[in-house]
């Protein structure tokens, strides 16, 4: 696999990520809540993204950006329709499609048309510029994501406590796992919504995205909340691993990542290192017995 970086595939990349955040929030509108957001992320699978079953009406839909196809396609248990985002599109054009097919299946659904946690605030139906949809970038993309998904469920299936398994938050567009210690840490009050949902618990995020404007490496990273005030390079493998002061995080880049003989075990060493060193320093309860082997 090589890398694909950001700048190679920005424009197209941008339309993808504007096309999940409008999967993403059907489900915000529709789906029952759940802790730190977990009822509106997004899953892969072998050819995309889905939605998993939206329970509405009798039966349900489901929601697939598939890039095999080329298309968005929503299923019921009795009735299906799609469209291509193949070719020269624009954002609103996409969704005024998005729109008309769930109109179709007999499930319309009003979403907030503003982008969410990214560079613009524009809404989906005045985006009206041309975009040159690069369908082979975008796969190439897709199979970071596939790896991440991988090497990350590699890692954190062990883990005996309250878990999330990897998956799409179409907000920050990064491929996510997080564990949990068990002990509440309310965000201050003062926070917008969105951040005190998603900062209740202690935990460790681990992470990969693509990179973004200010940096052109897809990365993964381990986020830990509390925030880190403190961290050193020396505390994660492999050597090209390093800890951010200014993001507070630790970062690995999927281009130092590919280099490995053992790509996958690079990434569950790097995040299992990161837990470790983090556990210690905000003294988690019982870290050793939380990744104590499994009866196999």
């Amino acid at each position: 696999m090589k890398v694909l970086k950001y700048k190679e595939w920005r424009e197209t990349c941008i339309a993808l990520h504007m096309m999940l955040q409008m999967m993403g929030k059907v489900k915000l509108e529709t789906m029952p809540p759940q802790p730190e957001w977990r009822h509106v992320v997004l899953f892969a699978e072998p050819d995309g993204f889905t939605t998993g079953l939206v329970p509405a009406g009798k039966d349900g839909f489901e929601i697939q950006l598939d890039l095999a196809d080329a298309c968005v396609k929503t299923t019921t248990a009795s009735d299906a329709s799609a469209f291509s985002f193949s070719g020269v599109v624009s954002v609103a054009d996409l969704y005024k499609l998005f729109k008309s097919m769930l109109a179709d299946v007999g499930h319309p659904c009003e979403i907030n048309p503003i982008p969410q946690e990214m560079f613009t605030a524009t809404p989906f139906d005045e985006q009206h510029a041309s975009i040159d949809f690069d369908i082979p970038c975008a796969r190439r993309a897709f199979h970071q994501f596939l790896f991440a998904r991988n090497a990350l469920e590699r890692f954190s299936a062990p883990y005996r406590g309250k878990r999330t398994h990897p998956a799409l938050y179409w907000g920050t567009f990064d491929m996510t796992t997080t564990l949990f210690s068990g002990k509440p840490c309310p965000y201050r009050t003062d926070a917008s919504l969105v951040e005190r949902a998603a900062f209740d618990e202690q935990f460790i995020e681990f992470g990969f995205w693509t990179g973004d404007e200010s940096t052109n490496d897809p990365s993964f990273f381990v986020l830990a909340y509390p925030f880190l005030t403190d961290g050193s390079s020396d505390e994660v493998r492999p050597r090209q691993a390093f800890f951010d002061p200014e993001q507070t995080e630790y970062f690995l880049r999927l281009e130092d990542v590919l280099k490995a003989d053992d790509p996958q075990e690079t990434v569950v060493r790097f995040c299992q290192d990161a837990f470790r060193n983090i556990a210690k320093r905000q003294q988690w309860d019982d870290a050793a017995w939380l990744f104590k082997p499994l009866l196999t």
